[in-house]
């Protein structure tokens, strides 16, 4: 049986990903989803999960964001 901590931590990332799709719903652009998710510090992972989409295609929109000058959480 697994421990009240284990339990708690397996429910975080899901509230998280709740967060997640709720900041983004009114989005279309898999750009602007990206952009809103980075500051709000998701990382490739999550942000994939969020987007149905793949972490390599995240990073890859994230470097073209980079490239257009958007600086991320900062």
């Amino acid at each position: 049986m697994p421990r009240k901590d284990q339990k708690e931590n397996q429910a975080l990332p899901s509230l998280a990903l709740v967060f997640g799709y709720i900041a983004i719903k009114e989005l279309q652009r898999l750009e602007d989803r990206i952009r809103v998710l980075v500051r709000l510090g998701y990382g490739n992972q999550q942000i994939a999960v969020i987007c149905d989409t793949t972490p390599m295609t995240v990073a890859v929109k994230k470097s073209d964001l980079k490239r257009k000058g958007f600086r991320g959480s900062k």
